[in-house]
């Protein structure tokens, strides 16, 4: 893992960069600010084919999957794009139920995500300051 930040002027992480490498030899890239509005994009690719997310990826509108021959099939959903509107769906669906754990997003995945910022949080270095 390798990371970046540039603090913001209270303290926190105002722009991050992270990169990722697994045992499978799978990579990402991910980059975040409050600095600006920058786009907030989403593209997974595989060894066959890509999805890009369309639009904000918190709050897709729909999706399109690029086989690697470049055929592209489309997915449109039928609702409105909100912002984490789908968590917020699933929190109410378990709360309906009773449930304190969502079998779409287990505890142990959140769990595993935060353990994961922790550690990016722990390696973070300032970034560099280039001349211009």
């Amino acid at each position: 893992m390798v990371t970046m930040v540039d603090p913001a002027f209270t303290g926190v992480d105002g722009q991050a960069s992270m990169i990722f490498g697994y045992d499978s030899g799978a990579q990402a890239v991910l980059t975040c600010t409050s600095s600006a509005r920058s786009a907030t994009r989403a593209c997974v690719t595989g060894t066959k084919a890509r999805i890009e997310v369309d639009g904000d990826f918190y709050g897709p509108a729909g999706f399109r999957l690029v086989s690697r021959t470049g055929e592209v099939t489309r997915f449109d959903f039928d609702v409105a794009p909100r912002g984490l509107r789908y968590q917020a769906v699933e929190v109410a669906r378990c709360l309906s139920q009773g449930r304190l754990e969502s079998d779409v997003m287990p505890l142990d995945e959140t769990v595993s995500i935060m353990e994961t910022m922790e550690k990016v949080m722990a390696t973070l270095e300032p970034a560099p300051t280039l001349p211009g």
